[in-house]
């Protein structure tokens, strides 16, 4: 039996990768902490699945609110 295309499998394997891909360039740019924070936000807002766009933003959205956690030393 002959096999035309791909199976589905592979397929999700290449688009798994292209995302890889995707983050490597963006961290190429030399990003923060605070700037992939806010490129996931952005990304969570494209999403079609309401909760989980919701979820994401409130979970950074709360980061955001938390007091800063550096410790400043004193000599």
């Amino acid at each position: 039996m002959k096999k035309y295309g791909k199976t589905e499998a592979e397929l999700h394997a290449e688009k798994m990768i292209s995302c890889r891909d995707i983050v490597k360039e963006i961290m190429k740019f030399g990003v923060n902490e605070d700037q992939k924070k806010q490129i996931i936000k952005l990304l969570a807002l494209e999403l079609e699945d309401m909760t989980i766009m919701k979820n994401i933003v409130d979970i950074i959205q709360s980061e955001k609110e938390k007091p800063s956690k550096k410790l400043i030393y004193t000599d």
